[in-house]
C-alpha cells in the first residue's frame, strides 16, 4: 500500500503539535520517545524516521510553540488589546491546562538545561514575543518586565498546592500588570 507523498510531513507536523502539548503538560525530558510517538498513534521505532534526535524535536516544539504564543499576543491584528491578552494569560484556565497554553512557563527550566542550539531557538522566539509586547506598550524594558511577571506568575502558581493561593497570585499579578500597562499608556499620551 502506497501512502500519499505528503504523509510523512503531515505526521511530522502532527507529532510536533501533539508532543508540544504533552511536553507542556508532563515535561519534555520526562516523556520518552515511546510516549511522544504514542501521542500520534505510532510506535517509538518510527521516531527516527522523523527526527534525528529528541533534541531536534524539542527545537521544533519550541519554534512552533513560541510562534503560537507570539500570534496569540499580537492578536493577528494591528490593534491589540494588551489588557485582554494579560487577563487571558494570567487566568485560571491557563493555569489549569498547560497543554493548551504558552510553552514558556512549562518548558523554560528544561530549556535552561539544554544545549546552545535549543537556547538559541528559544532566545529568538522570546525576542519576537518581547518585540510584540514592546510594540504595544511602547517600552522595551516594560515589555521584558511584563513578560517575566506573566511567565513567572504562571510557573509559581502551578507549583502551589493551595487553589486559594494560586488565585491570589493570579489576581495580584494581573492587577499589577494592568496597572503598569495603564501607566504606560498615560505616559504615551
Amino acid at each position: 500500500m502506497r501512502y500519499p507523498q505528503n504523509r510523512k510531513a503531515e505526521t511530522r507536523q502532527k507529532l510536533i503539535e501533539k508532543a508540544g502539548a504533552l511536553a507542556k503538560k508532563d515535561g519534555f525530558a520526562t516523556t520518552g520517545v515511546d510516549g511522544l510517538m504514542a501521542s500520534v498513534g505510532l510506535t517509538g521505532g518510527a521516531f527516527y524516521s522523523h527526527f534525528e534526535s529528541k533534541t531536534e524535536l524539542l527545537v521544533e516544539i519550541i519554534t512552533r510553540e513560541l510562534k503560537v504564543s507570539d500570534t496569540f499576543i499580537s492578536g493577528q491584528t494591528s490593534e491589540i488589546n494588551i489588557e485582554q491578552v494579560l487577563s487571558t494569560y494570567l487566568s485560571p484556565l491557563h493555569l489549569k491546562f498547560p497543554e493548551f497554553g504558552c510553552a514558556l512557563p512549562s518548558l523554560t527550566n528544561e530549556i535552561a538545561r539544554s544545549d546552545d542550539k535549543v537556547k538559541e531557538v528559544f532566545e529568538n522566539g522570546l525576542k519576537n514575543i518581547h518585540a510584540t509586547i514592546a510594540k504595544h506598550t511602547g517600552s522595551d524594558s516594560s515589555a521584558w518586565a511584563i513578560l517575566a511577571l506573566s511567565v513567572g506568575t504562571i510557573s509559581l502558581a502551578r507549583a502551589l498546592k493551595t487553589p486559594e493561593l494560586q488565585q491570589e497570585f493570579l489576581a495580584a499579578s494581573t492587577k499589577f500588570a494592568l496597572d503598569a500597562v495603564e501607566q504606560l499608556s498615560l505616559n504615551l499620551e
